[in-house]
């Protein structure tokens, strides 16, 4: 009897056991399984990593290797145009400085021509005279000053070329690095009907990390990818900086002539007559006066455009 109650209680034992142990094993095989999943997206991640890594620093040193040598070819393009530019510099000041000769002939003589007007006459139409004399003298030193501008423009536009084309060598590398690319996430699959928490945590982050993958990269490859149409757009400025100057070049040049022109008649002035020295120092004082104010105007307008510049450069990603 006591071995049949033995056996029965064996054979209950035997039974019952498989059904918790079943359920446990169930759940170790679950945890097994995600775990294995989780290292398996830890390597897949740190793998990513370390190829960006990688690119990254590779695309870095070939974009210093380029800059060096472009900057050595830069440089010459500018040598070449310096030597250029004395040459065109002397030529140019020789014949301003003949054609300032002549215009001081020309003062000269008729300042000292004779005639019965009497100052305030003579001024006035010597005031004609020396405008066109000196509009003359302005469109000399104008003309020479556009060639010059001209040349330099054409060596700022060969510079841009060189830069474009290092651009284009740079955005190659990075595609063949993979830096252009977007990544996709390594997410976690649903294991046992369902993603766990810490799973859609990961996802979560993963996402957030491709994402900001994609921005750093492109941060970095921003300046060759924006670099021609910042180049354009400094050039662009240096044409409206030119034109400004040329301006206030003008309007100075024609003020120049009138103090010129006062300052000779103040030494030709009758002492017997303090009415007309009076005048000519106001006229002098005048002058004086609207050339500082030319030089605030375009001080003003150069500040107002480098605020402006500033957040135009900003915004071209410079």
């Amino acid at each position: 009897m006591s071995r049949t109650i033995a056996a029965f209680l064996m054979l209950f034992s035997l039974v019952a056991l498989p059904a918790g142990t079943a359920g446990a094993q169930a759940d170790k095989e679950l945890r097994d399984q995600r775990s294995a999943a989780q290292k398996e997206r830890n390597e897949k991640k740190k793998q990513r990593d370390q190829e960006t890594a990688d690119a990254s620093r590779e695309l870095r040193e070939h974009a210093r290797e380029l800059e060096t040598e472009y900057r050595e070819k830069l440089r010459q393009v500018d040598v070449d145009f310096e030597l250029k530019r004395v040459g065109l510099q002397a030529g140019h000041q020789a014949k301003v400085a003949a054609a300032e000769a002549e215009f001081q002939k020309k003062l000269s003589a008729a300042m000292t021509a004779p005639g019965g007007q009497d100052m305030q006459q003579r001024i006035t139409k010597l005031e004609a005279d020396m405008k066109a004399m000196s509009s003359e003298l302005f469109k000399l030193k104008q003309d020479a000053a556009g060639i010059e501008h001209k040349e330099r423009m054409a060596v700022e536009a060969r510079k841009h070329e060189m830069l474009g084309e290092m651009d284009q060598v740079v955005l190659r590398k990075a595609e063949a690095l993979g830096l252009t690319r977007e990544h996709a996430p390594i997410l976690a699959s649903p294991i046992g009907g369902a993603l766990t928490r810490p799973e859609e945590q990961w996802n979560e982050r993963e996402r957030k990390e491709v994402k900001t993958i994609a921005e750093r990269n492109a941060k970095a490859l921003a300046k060759y990818e924006n670099g021609a149409k910042l180049r354009e757009w400094e050039r662009a400025n240096m044409e409206e900086d030119f034109r400004l100057a040329s301006e206030e070049r003008r309007e100075l040049h024609e003020l120049a002539s009138q103090r010129m022109l006062f300052g000779a008649f103040m030494l030709q002035a009758d002492p017997s007559k303090p009415a007309d020295a009076q005048s000519l120092t106001d006229r002098l004082a005048e002058a004086g006066q609207q050339e500082k104010l030319i030089k605030i105007r375009y001080d003003q307008l150069r500040k107002e455009n480098a605020i402006k510049r500033r957040e135009e450069r900003r915004k071209l990603g410079g």
